[in-house]
């Protein structure tokens, strides 16, 4: 079985505070608005005696240490299945870029694997076990645009029209989520909340000026600090002509928004970095 797996850019994201009780303790509290793209890999999965991964993205794990794997056996585990598979993996979605290219494929095994052992697995059993592989895996059982706070398990679908083009400049180094986490300062999050609310109400009215206003990432902060080529290709990218220019989720990839994909070439011709176009899924 073979399936395209779309990924997903982030719109607004508040880094909220570090949980301290509970379950999800030492996680962080966020208010992100995902944003569904046409941007994809291909993954498939067919019988095997034992569980295996292949990909042509030598930067990816074809391990225990792959996500991927993981649900493979979450699913064996839950359900008491003595069968495996072989997964294959055709990347295109940066890996280390903050679009979630490995919580995306890990949420289109579970998918194929529901269809693959004929499980009947609700779309609400398939988020759980996301859940448990990552945060950002119960997104893609929703997909197109939402709100997800991710550890405090708040997901709501955000209803637009609203088509965006992307410019994504796509860095030749990755920014590992972990570090990104360990640097952040703590008085400089948070403070932005009300224009992700904002945002959600100028998505639903197709308000494409304000959702541009309404864009930032607290990510930037520290990220910036230790990658500075970063926020370069950010002032590059809104001197060449885009209405806007954020990175997504915790980088490497900083993407410029414009109004028409004939526009985004334009300024692909212009700028000195690798860019790709891509638009609202």
């Amino acid at each position: 079985m073979v399936q395209k797996s779309y990924t997903r850019v982030t719109l607004a994201l508040d880094i909220v505070k570090k949980l301290q009780n509970g379950p999800y303790a030492g996680y962080h509290e966020l208010a992100i608005i995902k944003h569904q793209i046409d941007l994809f890999d291909i993954v498939s999965v067919k019988d095997a005696p034992s569980l295996s991964i292949c990909c042509n993205n030598p930067l990816v794990p074809c391990d225990n240490n792959n996500i991927c794997w993981k649900a493979v056996e979450l699913v064996k585990k839950e359900f008491k299945i003595d069968k495996s598979v072989k997964i294959e993996l055709e990347k295109n979605i940066p890996v280390m870029g903050g679009l979630a290219g490995g919580s995306a494929n890990a949420a289109t095994v579970l998918m194929l694997l529901n269809q693959f052992w004929q499980l009947g697995l609700s779309t609400d059993q398939l988020m759980q076990l996301g859940r448990k592989l990552g945060m950002d895996v119960p997104y893609y059982f929703l997909g197109g645009t939402a709100f997800d706070s991710e550890a405090t398990g708040v997901l709501k679908k955000i209803q637009t029209e609203l088509k965006l083009v992307f410019l994504l400049a796509i860095p030749d180094f990755g920014v590992s989520t972990g570090k990104a986490y360990q640097q952040i300062n703590y008085s400089l999050i948070n403070i932005d909340q009300e224009k992700t609310a904002l945002m959600a109400k100028f998505l639903h009215d197709g308000d494409y000026h304000n959702v541009l206003k309404s864009m930032h990432n607290d990510f930037e902060h520290s990220v910036f600090l230790n990658y500075p080529e970063l926020r370069k290709i950010k002032e590059n990218m809104i001197n060449a002509g885009c209405d806007q220019a954020i990175m997504s989720g915790s980088g490497s990839t900083i993407m410029g928004i414009t109004d028409s994909i004939s526009h985004a070439q334009e300024i692909q011709e212009k700028v000195p970095f690798k860019t790709t176009v891509v638009s609202t899924l």
